[in-house]
C-alpha cells in the first residue's frame, strides 16, 4: 500500500504508522468490521475522514484487481477441471495394548486416503480413492510404523460409478441411486457391529428414495438393495452377499426429537469356500509341506469352523443370514446441549447357538447424531460417547466387522470382533478447521474361551487405547 499524504492530527509519523496497522487489519477483517474500526479512528482523531475514504477506495481497487486476476486464471483452465473434486484425510494414531499378562505394547500408525470425485452431470459420476494399509486386510487401512523406515504400500481402495437417473430417462431426479464397483459400506448403521468402517465392498447397491422432505412426521423413507461379491471361484459358484434394508427418519412433534430406525437382512452364500481357500495355511496338514498360496493371515476369523481329522479347515460351522436392526433417538437440547441414544442388534438365523450380538450407547455434545463416530464441524466443537458391545461367536461374519476389538493375550490373539464384550469410551474435539482430535478407550473381554480357536487362558480385561489426530480435506 502506498503511503498516504495529508494533514494528520497529532504526531504525523505516529499517525502514519497507526494508519498502516489499521489498513493491514482492514484487509483481513470483514467489510462491516472495517467500517466500524475506521469510524472509531476518525472519532479518536488518529486519521482524517479523507484519509479513511482514500484507504477504503484503495482496498476496493486491490480487491477488484485480485478478483480479476483469479478470473483470468480460471478462464485459462480446461473446463473439465470443474467436474473434479479432490478429497481425503490423514490420520496419525497412538495405539496401545495393556493387560495383566501382556507386555505393554504401543503401535504408532498412520492412515492416508486420497480420492477424486468426477461429476460429469447431475445424473452420473465416478469416484476413485487410494489408501494406505496392507492389501490383504479388508477391514483396516492403517499402516504401522515399522520395518526400518521402509516405504509404505498404497492400494486402490475404492473405484465406483454412481448413477442417479432423472430427466434423461423420464424419472424424477433423486428418486433412485445406483452404485457399482468397489465402494464403502452404504448401508445405514450406528456402530461397527456388522460392518467395519474401513471395509470397501465390491458389487452393486440400489437405493429408492421414497420420501425425502423437511416437514411432517416422516422426513425420510428409503429402501436399499445389496448385491456384493465376496470372491470369484472358477470351478464353483462365487461366494456372495445379497440383502436389503429399509430406513426411516422421523421428527416427533414440532422441534421435537428425531428418531431414525432401520431394518436389514444380510444373507451370505458360499462362505465355506472362503474358509477353505483363505484360512488354511497348508494344503496337507499335518505334514505341512505344501504351503497354500491363497492363505491370508490378515483375514480375521473368530467364527466357529469345521476341520477334518488332520486339522484342515473345511468350512464354517454355520451359515450366515444376519438379521440386523438399529436406530438412534436424538434430542437437540438437553440441559443446553445435544444428546442422543443409539443401538443396533444382529441375529444370525443360520446358527443354532451363540448367534446374537448387540451394541448400545449414548452420546452428548456437538455431533448431534451418529454418536458412535462423533463427526464435528467447527473449531471448539466437542462430543463424548459411550458404547457397550456384546457379540456371540457366530452372530456376525467376523472377517468384515469391527477391526479394533481383537482380544490379545500373551499366549494367543483372537482376531475378529465376535466372542467378545467391550465397553468403548470416546472423546472428540475439533481443534482447528477440519482438524479433529479423538481419544478412545476399549475395555475388552472374551465371552467363551473354550469356543475360541486359540487357548485364551484366564479372562482378564484387555485395555486398548487410541489417540488420533486427523485432518480432512
Amino acid at each position: 500500500m502506498k503511503r498516504m499524504r495529508g494533514t494528520l492530527k497529532g504526531p504525523g509519523r505516529c499517525a502514519t504508522a497507526w494508519l498502516g496497522v489499521v489498513l493491514a487489519t482492514v484487509c483481513i477483517a470483514r467489510a462491516a468490521g472495517a467500517r466500524d474500526l475506521g469510524d472509531i479512528l476518525v472519532q479518536k482523531g488518529l486519521i482524517t475522514p479523507e484519509e479513511l475514504t482514500q484507504a477504503r477506495e484503495e482496498e476496493k481497487q486491490k480487491a477488484a484487481a485480485e478478483e480479476s486476476r483469479r478470473d483470468a486464471i480460471a478462464a485459462k483452465l480446461p473446463k473439465w477441471l470443474e467436474k473434479l473434486t479432490p478429497f481425503g484425510d490423514v490420520r496419525v494414531r497412538d495405539d496401545g495394548f495393556y493387560a495383566n499378562d501382556l507386555n505393554a505394547r504401543t503401535r504408532f500408525r498412520v492412515r492416508a486416503r486420497l480420492g477424486l470425485n468426477v461429476n460429469v452431470s447431475d445424473e452420473v459420476g465416478a469416484t476413485v480413492r487410494l489408501a494406505s494399509g496392507n492389501v490383504d486386510d479388508p477391514i483396516s487401512t492403517n499402516q504401522t510404523f515399522e520395518r526400518a523406515f521402509t516405504r509404505k504400500p498404497v492400494n486402490l481402495d475404492q473405484a465406483y460409478l454412481t448413477l442417479k437417473p432423472g430427466k434423461s430417462l423420464g424419472l424424477e431426479p433423486g428418486w433412485v441411486t445406483l452404485t457399482a464397483g468397489k465402494f464403502g459400506v452404504n448401508a445405514y448403521r450406528v456402530s461397527e457391529l456388522v460392518w467395519d468402517d474401513d471395509l470397501s465392498l465390491e458389487g452393486a447397491t440400489e437405493t429408492l428414495n421414497l420420501v425425502d422432505q423437511r416437514e411432517g412426521l416422516l422426513r425420510l423413507l428409503k429402501v436399499n438393495a445389496f448385491q456384493w461379491v465376496v470372491d470369484e471361484v472358477a470351478n464353483a459358484g462365487d461366494p456372495w452377499m445379497g440383502g436389503g434394508q429399509v430406513v426411516a427418519d422421523t421428527v416427533l412433534g414440532d422441534n421435537g426429537p428425531t428418531l431414525t430406525v432401520a431394518f436389514a437382512d444380510f444373507h451370505y452364500e458360499g462362505l465355506d469356500q472362503v474358509a477353505r481357500k483363505f484360512l488354511n495355511q497348508y494344503n496337507d496338514p499335518p505334514t505341512n509341506s505344501k504351503p497354500n498360496s491363497s492363505y491370508n493371515g490378515q483375514l480375521a476369523n473368530s467364527n466357529s469352523v469345521v476341520k477334518d481329522a488332520n486339522g484342515k479347515v473345511l468350512g464354517y460351522e454355520s451359515g450366515f443370514n444376519v438379521v440386523n436392526g438399529g436406530g438412534e433417538l436424538n434430542f437437540a437440547d438437553v440441559f443446553g446441549v445435544a444428546a442422543g441414544l443409539f443401538g443396533e442388534v444382529a441375529y444370525n438365523t443360520q446358527a443354532d447357538s451363540r448367534n446374537t450380538g448387540f451394541a448400545t450407547g449414548v452420546g452428548i455434545g456437538k455431533a448431534g447424531r451418529d454418536w458412535y463416530h462423533n463427526g464435528l464441524k467447527n473449531p471448539g466443537d466437542w462430543a463424548i460417547s459411550y458404547t457397550y458391545e456384546r457379540v456371540a461367536k457366530d452372530a456376525v461374519f467376523g472377517a468384515f466387522s469391527y477391526d479394533d476389538l481383537n482380544y490379545v493375550r500373551a499366549e494367543a490373539t483372537q482376531k475378529g470382533s465376535t466372542n467378545l464384550e467391550a465397553s468403548i469410551l470416546r472423546l472428540d474435539y475439533m481443534l482447528l478447521p477440519n482438524f479433529q482430535l479423538t481419544a478412545k478407550a476399549h475395555f475388552i473381554n472374551a465371552l467363551d474361551r473354550k469356543a475360541s480357536n486359540a487357548a485364551l487362558d484366564g479372562n482378564d480385561t484387555m485395555f486398548r487405547t487410541q489417540l488420533d489426530a486427523m485432518l480432512k480435506f
